[in-house]
């Protein structure tokens, strides 16, 4: 290679540099400075999002549910206590039935 074509051909490289820049710096003015960053889309989302007021409404009936949830399972111990009590106080009137009917079969007996 000759002095001349060397000098050709690091012209040519520059040359084909210096167009990548220019037009990397072209595209970023027409379409790059335009573009929206990702930080900005989760704030668009976050913000703007029509599933934001779904998600409002979705937690507010979780938050509804979980407090009838309290409550049924309160009065189910309620409930539960009043059986228990009910309990005894059959097994305390059958104990007495009991012993009604054998008085009852004691007095007929004599």
């Amino acid at each position: 290679m000759d002095q001349n074509s060397m000098i050709d051909f690091w012209q040519n490289i520059a040359l084909a540099v210096t167009s990548v820049v220019l037009t990397m710096v072209g595209f970023w003015f027409t379409f790059g400075r335009h573009m929206i960053s990702k930080i900005e889309v989760v704030e668009l989302i976050s913000l703007h999002s029509p599933y934001l007021q779904d998600r409002q409404t979705i937690m507010n009936r979780l938050e509804d549910n979980k407090t009838m949830q309290q409550a049924f399972s309160s009065a189910l111990q309620k409930n539960t206590e009043v059986m228990g009590e009910l309990k005894i106080q059959i097994a305390v009137l059958g104990k007495t039935l009991d012993n009604l009917e054998r008085r009852i079969e004691k007095d007929e007996e004599e």
